[in-house]
């Protein structure tokens, strides 16, 4: 029988810690001791994102709790949608636990749709935790959506002109693609804009009007994106909703679980049905639902080189248990994890794997989608 959850509460993500935490402890390697290293994380994007923004909140707990107290470095390293730290990670990250890679959506986009630049291992990497998290998409103001119901709201978008929808990001193949098809979907096409080093470059074109259409994780819209909010130049449209405690989108009537830290926007399921009288079940929504799940699912992780010393991944994984276990972080978590469960251990990484899984049909429209639109021929 499934959970009684109403698509508001989304009551089976809204787990406290102690269930947010794989609980079993693997058995302990030789332990380790970082006393006077400098550890590293990569973060593959300028600063003012997402990724970096998370990586920078759990930087001082991972100092406190990790063996020695060392002193943790993040390196920002941008560039084609984080292909160029995910390559530098794998080129150069020591296996002694020192160096670790953050990893987000457009990293995993550009490695499960084959781009040819990518040179790294996603699934030889181990991962230390599993940061589940939603997104928000939304447009300026001008745009004149606001307040119109979803049905309305999807009628109003295909009334105005392509070049007036201008949509940034990073490439075709990165976290875009899955609002890119989306917005396919409800039969709304935009103007892109691609070449963009991260959510905080795009987040200044949108605020200066350069991008009319933007997407942020649900998290970082409310966390870093406040001022858009105060100031009226953004209008909230549509999340991509969340799955419950089971992986069920949906409830046991088939409605689409919403975002539980947007509980009141609508999801784009919502404004798919509502706008074009049709149920979200057809082959493309269904290709569009899985690099939805990719982007939701594996939106965060922090991950360690293939290879790397067993002592020294037991005491990363025990370092964000204790994390997780924090007054202080327990206190701070609404804001940087959200109401989201977290997966730490060796189940991170069947998580992650199962994540970026595709099937045959949902890979083949996704490469018909990117070369009708974009003419790159992807490796799927």
């Amino acid at each position: 029988m499934r959970p009684k959850i109403s698509r508001y509460g989304v009551a089976g993500i809204l787990a406290g810690s102690a269930l947010a935490l794989t609980v079993a402890l693997a058995p302990m390697a030789q332990a380790v001791d970082f006393s006077g290293k400098r550890l590293r994380i990569i973060v593959p994007f300028n600063e003012g994102g997402g990724t970096d923004s998370l990586t920078r909140a759990l930087q001082p707990f991972m100092e406190k709790y990790l063996p020695g107290n060392p002193k943790i470095l993040v390196v920002n390293k941008p560039g084609a949608g984080g292909i160029v730290g995910g390559n530098y990670f794998e080129a150069n990250a020591k296996k002694d636990g020192t160096w670790v890679m953050a990893l987000s959506t457009s990293t995993i986009m550009n490695y499960i749709l084959g781009d040819p630049r990518v040179k790294f291992e996603i699934k030889g990497w181990e991962p230390i935790i599993m940061l589940p998290r939603g997104n928000m998409v939304y447009a300026r103001s001008e745009l004149g959506l606001k307040g119109l119901s979803p049905k309305d709201l999807v009628t109003k978008l295909r009334s105005i002109p392509k070049d007036k929808l201008v949509f940034g990001g990073k490439t075709p193949t990165s976290s875009a693609i899955n609002k890119r098809m989306a917005l396919s979907l409800l039969g709304v096409e935009v103007k892109d804009v691609w070449g963009m080093k991260g959510n905080g470059p795009m987040a200044q074109a949108f605020e200066r009007g350069e991008f009319t259409v933007n997407f942020d994780n649900s998290l970082s819209y409310m966390n870093n994106r406040k001022g858009f909010r105060d100031s009226g130049i953004a209008t909230e449209m549509y999340t991509h909703g969340a799955p419950d405690a089971k992986g069920n989108w949906t409830d046991a009537n088939g409605k689409y679980y919403r975002d539980p830290t947007w509980p009141n926007v609508p999801t784009i399921y919502e404004l798919y049905e509502d706008g074009t009288g049709k149920k979200f079940d057809s082959p493309e929504a269904k290709a569009t639902l899985a690099l939805i799940r990719v982007g939701t699912l594996a939106n965060k992780s922090f991950n360690l080189p293939n290879g790397v010393d067993k002592g020294a991944r037991d005491a990363w994984w025990n370092a964000l248990r204790k994390t997780m276990k924090d007054p202080d972080f327990i206190k701070r978590r609404p804001k940087i994890l959200g109401k989201f469960t977290t997966t730490i251990g060796p189940d991170a990484k069947s998580a992650l794997h199962a994540a970026m899984n595709l099937s045959p049909e949902e890979r083949a429209y996704v490469k018909k989608y990117v070369k009708v639109r974009y003419n790159l021929d992807l490796k799927l």
